[in-house]
């Protein structure tokens, strides 16, 4: 692991962000990946997360796939035709 010199500038070392968010987001959930399971059953496939500063893992992130993908693509164009969403005037605010 590197060793980390600030010359002075800890502010910017102290500021990590904490990572929230690590599914992926389909259907306005935030689900595991299937990651080619043969049945909708989550994988927990994941992948990491590195901060170049330490090179520490800072999040294990859902990893999609193909399946996830087209689960995805499935759940926008239904919210899309029969959703409010693309009936709305551009002037609605959200």
């Amino acid at each position: 692991m590197a060793k980390i010199t600030n010359n002075g500038n800890s502010k910017y070392l102290d500021k990590i962000p904490k990572v929230k968010f690590t599914k992926l987001f389909i259907n306005g959930e935030f689900v595991d990946s299937i990651s080619g399971a043969v049945f909708v059953v989550t994988s927990g496939r994941t992948f990491e997360t590195i901060d170049p500063r330490t090179e520490e893992v800072t999040a294990n992130i859902a990893e999609g796939d193909r399946e996830d993908v087209d689960l995805a693509v499935k759940a926008a164009r239904e919210a899309f035709d029969h959703g409010p969403w693309p009936r709305m005037s551009g002037s609605v605010s959200i």
